[in-house]
């Protein structure tokens, strides 16, 4: 089974783009006016530059990943499928841990395989239209349940840089 992509995926993708962009003209210095006052300045950059990180290695690396889920291993593909191929077998596997993650939009779902204290894959309802297929696969090769983890945004912060 292989993970298929929501519009939201390409949308991130879009908007990482349009980041970069836009980061290499302000840090050009071709957008802005020389008369701008220096802090400006660089708290436009700071924030382009922490969104880019945030983007491309929070989102694009660990969320939006295509999954082809086999008979006894999983390929992961990173960054929308176009990154380099890794393939994990169940039995590396320590389990499973699900969370929920909640928006203006509504409340989404997530499983992240563990192995060790390290998440190796991040499978959400946001960004995969099979994910509830993907899960019941998962489930039938009976990983084991690590219970729930609570959302923290300092804690995927912290996952951006490991």
């Amino acid at each position: 089974m292989k993970s298929k992509f929501r519009f939201w995926a390409y949308f991130v993708t879009f908007i990482t783009v349009f980041f970069s962009i836009i980061l290499f003209l302000a840090l050009s210095n071709k957008v802005f006016d020389p008369t701008m006052p220096l802090i400006f300045f660089l708290f436009f950059n700071l924030f382009f530059v922490y969104m880019l990180i945030w983007l491309i290695f929070g989102e694009l690396r660990s969320k939006i990943i295509s999954i082809d889920i086999e008979y006894s291993s999983f390929n992961i593909k990173r960054y929308l499928g176009l990154g380099k191929s890794k393939t994990y077998y169940f039995d590396q596997l320590d389990g499973y841990k699900t969370s929920i993650l909640s928006s203006r939009s509504g409340s989404y779902e997530y499983l992240y395989l563990m192995s060790g204290q390290r998440k190796i894959a991040k499978l959400s309802d946001y960004y995969h239209k099979n994910y509830h297929e993907m899960k019941r696969v998962i489930f039938s090769h009976h990983i084991k349940n690590l219970g729930f983890e609570k959302y923290s945004l300092i804690k995927e912060i912290k996952e951006i840089f490991t």
